[in-house]
């Protein structure tokens, strides 16, 4: 007897029969299990049709397959009611009707100073550790330094000195550190090596580093730190948005200032850095065990809110020294500031290496210290299992064909891991980022695919409602009846508005009360950040050197160069940033192409624009057209301030091409802001 042709079992999944067959029927059956009841069909008798229909061990056989798929399709087409895009519409629209964050509160609460917020986040900083400066003892020999911000400084006490993990935020706190610490032993203390968790909590160095301090990190670290503050197109987007979610620039007291800690004042990015790169760096990626001050010490990978993000392990101590991998809110898969992706997969697969440790004592930098092996154990399985929920019930809202914005709202999360732990970012947030990571940006809405500009469609949906005037009073209308949902209404209408005219009084006035509204009823750090920033910015209260700012003028403002930055970078990546200047409407169809050498560069360089790019590489020797220059004639180009010298053609008209419109000259930035310059350093 012939055999029958079979999948093999182990390559069942992934043939490409079974997965179309498989993926057909369950979302067939999808789309009816909402409307069952519509039907007259008992919702356990539809399931049961989708297993026994689809499951592997039935449709294991390509005959069994292809008879599979038309029986299905009859018992789901029921009449007229095919099942298509309409069923899966309605059920979507009836699941997520009314639907709200979580994180949104109806009622908000005063706390010190008369600030105004959700009760939730004034629970913040005691829960983190950081209610008030404090140099704890937590172990023998083991130091928890907290209070100065959103992060804790470390100090251990090793066979060989001192082992200080992190620095801080500035060098002034960084001393004020020591000085307590010392003050509560009573003698000063000699440091020895300097951990470096990632490169966010560095910039304290010069406090800490004594005479013959190894300073330890990753690899990475110093080019990450040197992609978000250094010269990158990126870094006036970057540090406007941190000041908005950070609520940099919000009031100290009052209703509108930050409930704790996860903000920031102005001194988070004003303050004097005294950051030094590592010298001793650990493999990217990789376990080590190192002896450092006499101490044995296991390093791994454990890349939370940046890649270059390590953890220590001290074997004789018991002790495990973390950077947000195990604290008290729900992990950043995505920060509205914007940053990459932080794939949940890596920060999971890096958490079973502290799931194998018989720690007793766990310090995260962004926690309270954990005591015990039944608590670290429980904190630690609790934060890697709120990622995996997150990311695996995305991924399964995705195979039932939701976008991401029905993602977002249509995910169920078990309550022992999101109940109070929204108080950093948003599950919806982290949703939608795990959404486009995996599916790109494009739903299924075909309109999203070609649709009208922004002001065009504005434009058609204010007319269409009766114009500005009936839109501007619908508006004023939701905001001064209030609640979650109208004030949401309020902001979307005057979305609207603005989009049309930015200038609308009407509409500034509305969003200024729906945002703030909102914000005092947000449990997210990150959400209060940005909705009291709009408020404020609205209403000329977003105040920079004594005078009112917009993110966008912050933008412009952190976004230019200063020369002494341009001097001081790698002319290879002064070079790399003309690239992003190029305008292609500008440079058309011109070819330009020069060699270019800079004093006391050892490299030649060749800089070619073609087809609107700008090429950039190493040369062999001078072209026909060879330009020099000093590093600081080179910061004059960029900026546009002086050509370089010979006036060349080619240079003259690659010049030209540059784009430097949201640049602000010094000049035109102390008219901004006043007669202090900002320090874009």
């Amino acid at each position: 007897m012939k055999a029958k042709s079979t999948f093999p079992a182990s390559n069942a999944q992934t043939s490409p029969l079974w997965r179309i067959a498989n993926a057909f029927c369950r979302g067939l059956v999808l789309q009816l299990e909402p409307d069952c009841e519509k039907l007259g069909l008992n919702r356990r008798v539809i399931r049961w049709m989708s297993a026994n229909t689809c499951k592997e061990t039935f449709m294991q056989t390509r005959r069994e397959l292809f008879k599979g798929l038309p029986a299905a399709g009859a018992g789901l087409m029921l009449g007229k009611y095919m099942i298509p895009e309409q069923a899966l519409a309605q059920a979507v629209a009836a699941e997520t009707t009314g639907w709200r964050s979580q994180s949104l509160r109806d009622q908000s609460a005063e706390g010190p100073n008369g600030i105004i917020a959700a009760k939730e986040m004034f629970t913040v900083n005691e829960r983190m550790g950081a209610d008030r400066k404090v140099t704890a003892e937590v172990a023998p020999g083991v130091y928890q330094l907290r209070g100065w911000g959103i992060a804790h400084t470390i100090a251990i006490q090793a066979p060989g000195g001192w082992i200080i993990i992190d620095t801080g935020d500035t060098t002034h706190a960084a001393a004020e550190m020591r000085d307590l610490l010392e003050k509560t032993l009573g003698h000063r203390i000699k440091v020895a090596a300097i951990l470096l968790t990632h490169w966010h909590y560095a910039n304290g160095t010069a406090a800490w580093h004594d005479e013959g301090a190894e300073i330890w990190g990753s690899e990475r670290l110093d080019a990450n730190r040197e992609s978000e503050f250094g010269l990158t197109p990126f870094r006036g987007v970057a540090q406007s948005r941190a000041i908005a979610q950070f609520g940099v620039l919000h009031p100290a007291t009052g209703p509108d200032a930050f409930p704790n800690k996860l903000g920031f004042g102005p001194e988070k990015l004003s303050g004097e850095t005294s950051y030094v790169p590592p010298t001793k760096l650990f493999p990217f990626g990789e376990i080590v065990n190192l002896e450092i001050a006499g101490e044995p010490i296991e390093v791994a990978p454990n890349r939370s809110d940046a890649t270059d993000s390590v953890g220590y392990w001290f074997p004789r101590r018991k002790l495990l020294v973390t950077n947000f991998m195990v604290t008290p809110v729900i992990f950043n898969i995505f920060t509205l500031r914007g940053a990459r992706f932080r794939d949940p997969t890596v920060m999971i697969s890096d958490a079973r290496w502290l799931e194998s440790k018989d720690a007793e004592l766990l310090l995260d930098i962004h926690n309270a210290p954990i005591k015990g092996q039944a608590l670290v154990k429980a904190a630690i399985e609790r934060n890697v299992d709120q990622l995996q929920q997150i990311h695996d019930q995305t991924i399964r809202l995705i195979a039932h064909g939701l976008d991401a914005r029905q993602a977002a709202e249509a995910i169920k999360m078990s309550p022992s891991l999101r109940d109070g732990a929204e108080l950093y970012g948003q599950v919806e947030s982290h949703v939608r980022a795990v959404w486009n990571a995996q599916r790109g940006w494009f739903g299924s809405d075909v309109y999203d695919i070609n649709p009208l500009s922004g002001h065009d469609e504005a434009a058609r949906l204010v007319a269409m409602m009766g114009g500005a005037a009936a839109v501007q009073q619908a508006a004023a209308k939701a905001v001064a009846e209030g609640g979650i949902d109208n004030w949401r209404w309020g902001l979307k209408l005057t979305s609207l508005l603005l989009t049309i005219d930015p200038a609308d009084k009407a509409a500034r006035s509305s969003r200024v009360d729906a945002a703030r509204a909102l914000g005092q009823r947000t449990t997210s750090a990150n959400a209060r950040g940005f909705y009291i920033t709009e408020a404020l910015q609205l209403e000329g209260g977003l105040i920079a050197q004594g005078q009112p700012v917009t993110i966008d003028m912050l933008r412009q403002v952190l976004g230019t160069p200063s020369k002494a930055q341009l001097e001081a970078a790698p002319v290879a990546s002064v070079l790399e940033y003309l690239r992003y200047l190029v305008d292609p409407v500008k440079a058309g169809d011109q070819r330009i192409a020069f060699t270019l050498a800079v004093d006391g560069e050892p490299a030649t360089y060749s800089v070619m624009l073609r087809n609107g790019v700008l090429v950039i590489s190493t040369a062999a020797q001078p072209a026909p057209v060879h330009v020099t220059g000093t590093r600081a004639q080179l910061a004059d180009f960029v900026l546009g301030t002086a050509p370089l010298p010979g006036n060349a053609a080619a240079v003259t008209a690659l010049g030209e091409v540059l784009d430097r419109s949201q640049f602000i000259s010094m000049t035109k930035l102390e008219d901004s802001l006043g007669s202090n310059s900002v320090d874009m350093e």
